[in-house]
């Protein structure tokens, strides 16, 4: 299964940037490196940018990575600001917090430096604006910046936000498994590719005592690009990713609860990075560079994630998930 997030590693390419971008006897050069997926989706509020910078020295590259001031600037010394330029030429500006964050993953020192700030005011719902990163280093002067545009408006086909006749999940059916279809044709948005993930809900209890505990599979699919306006769900891939995620075990009841579709839609850009990035698998391991970053390197651009749900399943998909004959994990 492709499971790529739109969401995707700075260090990446930071890594790739000490192994392959630059001489290590060359002369000291402040490079920026930059990680920002605008959102103007449901639930997303708080806009985070990751900047780091890429580094030199003369130890081993997987050494120095673990000291935070190698890929981290300095509290206080970046100035962040994210501009908002309307079709009429006017201009509104956003000034981004500085917020040291921990991460426990990979290589790199567990310290990173997140940039944030907060979608208000519909900030982000100008279809026709550009948006503007400025970096400004205050003790070097030296300066990054990059554009984009705003990925926006997109929706499920009606179907699916009907409340008073919600659709309805059919996995299973006549005795054998059956797809379920999700659709976007209506979607009106101008994104390049979409991430469709089924986040399943049920609540899970230790039998004969203790309370419910609402718990969540995200079932992820594979990316589409914007030629596609509906994707097929197996039901047996379904039942099967179900089987592989919940542990058979007889000490425990659980309940279903719904499945929600959360869509995240990508731009052209976040595009081009991800076909970049995917591993390579021929000869030839010349990996090509792609950065939308002016004197830096890294991404700067915008996605759109849309919720709907929480949608049951129908009777017979969901007597399946119950029989012991059928699923075999404790629904009730």
């Amino acid at each position: 299964m492709k499971k790529i997030y739109l969401i995707l590693s700075v260090f990446a390419i930071v890594f790739t940037a000490c192994e392959t971008d630059f001489d290590v006897n060359a002369t000291w050069e402040e490079v920026t490196v930059v990680y920002g997926l605008l959102d103007a989706g449901d639930g997303k509020e708080l806009q985070q940018i990751k900047i780091s910078k890429a580094f030199l020295g003369e130890m081993d590259a997987l050494q120095m990575a673990q000291y935070a001031d190698s890929i981290n600037f300095d509290e206080g010394e970046l100035a962040v600001k994210v501009i908002r330029i309307k079709n009429n030429g006017n201009t509104d500006t956003i000034t981004l917090n500085e917020v040291p964050t921990l991460r426990n993953e990979g290589v790199f020192n567990d310290s990173i430096m997140v940039y944030t700030f907060k979608h208000e005011n519909d900030f982000l719902k100008t279809n026709d604006a550009l948006y503007e990163l400025l970096i400004e280093n205050n003790i070097t002067g030296n300066k990054v910046s990059s554009i984009t545009h705003i990925i926006s408006n997109f929706d499920f086909d009606p179907v699916f936000r009907n409340t008073n006749s919600p659709f309805q999940f059919g996995f299973y059916n006549n005795n054998e498994y059956s797809p379920s279809t999700i659709t976007w044709e209506d979607s009106g948005d101008n994104g390049k590719i979409y991430q469709l993930d089924l986040v399943i809900h049920y609540s899970e209890a230790n039998i004969g005592g203790g309370n419910l505990v609402d718990k969540q599979l995200v079932f992820s699919q594979d990316l589409v690009s914007d030629n596609e306006t509906k994707l097929s769900i197996e039901g047996e891939s379904f039942f099967n990713f179900l089987r592989v995620n919940l542990e058979q075990d007889n000490t425990k009841e659980r309940r279903f609860t719904g499945i929600d579709l959360v869509m995240t839609v990508g731009s052209e850009d976040l595009e081009t990075y991800i076909d970049v990035n995917k591993p390579i698998t021929g000869i030839v391991q010349e990996r090509p560079q792609f950065t939308n970053v002016n004197n830096g390197i890294g991404l700067f651009s915008s996605r759109f994630t849309k919720v709907r749900g929480s949608f049951p399943l129908t009777s017979s998909s969901l007597d399946f998930l119950k029989s012991v004959d059928g699923l075999d994990r404790n629904f009730q």
